[in-house]
């Protein structure tokens, strides 16, 4: 294997690849923690199945150390990372050289404390690329040539959107928005609405199912389970696109608008050459449908959904491994 690893810990999930292109790690970025022992006993989906049972105690609390592409939760953080590259198969002892997605508008202080947990971990060296960049390297998208494109990528807690050009970003804009967002909008709808408590799960399968963002001649209907919200007791409801609607153009709005900035801001020559290209999407919330048409009507570029949309980032963090690349598309971590 392959001393080298990407890591993207997103808001959702934490993904691990190798130079090859292998994803060694796709978790859920949740912890599960002992209340009162502060020490992380679980991680990712086993996390999700110890909080389901109540843990050895009844006390086990779920907690995400990545919001909105920030860590909250920084010793938490720590030992995550520890987790995902000893999950990765990268023993402590071989010190991987790792290269992390970060957000167009990490801090110093932000990436300072990334750096610091991936050494913790075991690493000898920490390099960061821009999510928009590796999503576009994910995407094939040649982004070392002097030609512009545009990339637009929807995580979970933080959509970036930037125009690149020689390896790096002409203009970009980091929105705090992302599915966890359209998710959480979606739960409080239901409750307030509906009367319907349901769960983060439930809300993503609404959300995956009959969300969108354009008006639909037959709006789908989904019919609904949870708990009542006064009684407590098992309930259902049925709801329509139409209803969703309103609730997911107020948050998908400053993404449009994001991306409108960006085109704003590019010089004249790279503008013409995003007409030429168009924008590539990628994600896993730019499956929203309705997303696409209305970033093309409000940009005026084609849309080009990227493959493998959820992962583009770490595969092409991960193709930026081991090559002449590197050097072009990133910048160096300050050494201790």
């Amino acid at each position: 294997m392959s001393p080298d690893l990407a890591v993207d810990l997103g808001s959702a999930t934490v993904r691990v690849a190798e130079p090859g292109g292998d994803v060694l790690v796709e978790e859920p970025s949740v912890a599960a923690v002992e209340v009162g022992e502060a020490r992380m006993v679980a991680f990712g989906r086993k996390a999700l199945g110890l909080a389901a049972s109540g843990g050895p105690s009844g006390r086990i609390q779920l907690v995400r150390p990545v919001r909105h592409g920030q860590l909250v939760d920084v010793r938490l953080a720590d030992e995550v990372l520890e987790h995902v590259v000893r999950s990765a198969g990268v023993a402590r002892l071989a010190h991987p050289r790792v290269l992390a997605c970060v957000h167009v508008e990490a801090t110093h202080v932000q990436r300072d404390a990334l750096e610091r947990g991936l050494r913790r971990a075991g690493a000898r060296q920490v390099r960061f690329v821009e999510q928009p960049i590796a999503a576009a390297m994910g995407a094939g998208l040649p982004v070392g040539e002097p030609e512009g494109m545009m990339a637009v990528e929807v995580g979970a807690g933080t959509t970036d959107v930037a125009v690149i050009a020689l390896g790096g970003t002409v203009t970009s804009v980091s929105v705090p928005v992302g599915s966890a967002d359209f998710d959480e909008a979606l739960r409080t709808l239901l409750a307030r609405r509906f009367g319907l408590v349901v769960d983060r799960s439930s809300a993503e399968e609404v959300r995956r199912r009959i969300g969108s963002v354009l008006p639909e001649p037959s709006s789908p209907h989904l019919e609904v389970r949870g708990r009542d919200v006064s009684t407590g007791a098992p309930a259902r409801v049925v709801v329509s696109s139409e209803q969703l609607r309103p609730t997911l153009e107020e948050l998908v709005a400053p993404i449009v608008s994001a991306a409108v900035d960006c085109v704003a801001r590019t010089p004249p020559d790279l503008a013409n050459d995003l007409l030429e290209r168009g924008l590539s999407l990628s994600g896993g919330g730019s499956y929203l449908r309705g997303l696409e048409e209305r970033l093309a009507a409000a940009t005026g570029l084609a849309v080009h959904p990227a493959p493998s949309r959820e992962r583009c980032a770490v595969l092409g963090a991960a193709r930026c491994l081991g090559g002449d690349r590197l050097a072009l598309l990133v910048s160096a971590a300050r050494r201790r």
